[in-house]
């Protein structure tokens, strides 16, 4: 009853955050060089990864709340004369 065609993929949620730490590392360390700031980088880095667990954990628990509904959904039957 699952065919290919009809499967999703799933979305590389670990990739997105994996990027968004990295772009937001490198422009705190640009803005940081450029316009002469002082802040805590550590601190800085320990935020960043903190927000990405959240977001990883969150999107975690959706996905697996769309597993379970599409679970519990009645399949359609194959013969529409049925």
């Amino acid at each position: 009853m699952n065919n290919d065609s009809a499967r999703t993929t799933k979305f590389p949620t670990g990739t997105l955050v994996f990027g968004l730490i990295l772009i937001v590392v490198s422009l705190a360390t640009l803005s940081r060089t450029f316009f002469h700031w002082s802040f805590d980088m550590p601190l800085l880095l320990i935020i960043v990864v903190a927000f990405a667990g959240v977001a990883m954990i969150i999107s975690g628990l959706s996905a697996a709340g769309k597993r379970r509904q599409r679970e519990s959904e009645i399949p359609a039957p194959t013969d529409p004369n049925l």
